[in-house]
């Protein structure tokens, strides 16, 4: 599978993963929207006092599942960053403008960019099969 293909799962899927962090052994999930970027780095966003922001200080390594329409399953292995400063945060708010419903503009103090730098991509199709790896998307 090429980077295209596992971007066009992401966009079917409407963008929605699903991101799984693990603290102290204890897995947490929560659907989130994302932006993918050209590199296939994925762009979201979250307040300062979110819990997510101590679990991404806990364990910075996080996991996102999206699902597109056929049922093709693609799961994305990566680390956060959290240090985007206004030039990415107004990015952000132009290519997601949702961004703007919770976040007025690049320099408000709750607003947090998040980037998950992609360690490895999977993807297997519907049902019982194993995971192939997407070449060239690991940074």
């Amino acid at each position: 599978m090429s980077i295209d293909k596992a971007k066009q799962i992401i966009a079917d899927a409407g963008s929605i993963g699903d991101l799984a962090t693990c603290v102290d052994g204890q897995p947490r999930v929560r659907p989130m929207t994302f932006v993918v970027m050209d590199d296939l780095k994925l762009w979201s966003s979250t307040y300062r006092q979110s819990g997510k922001m101590k679990e991404f200080a806990a364990n910075n390594r996080v996991e996102i599942s999206f699902t597109d329409s056929k049922k093709v399953h693609l799961r994305v292995e990566g680390i956060v960053d959290t240090s985007g400063g206004p030039e990415k945060k107004k990015r952000l708010l132009e290519l997601n403008p949702r961004v703007r419903g919770h976040f007025p503009d690049e320099n408000d103090a709750k607003f947090v960019h998040i980037e998950i730098v992609p360690t490895s991509i999977r993807w297997t199709e519907p049902g019982f099969g194993e995971y192939h790896e997407v070449k060239g998307a690991s940074h």
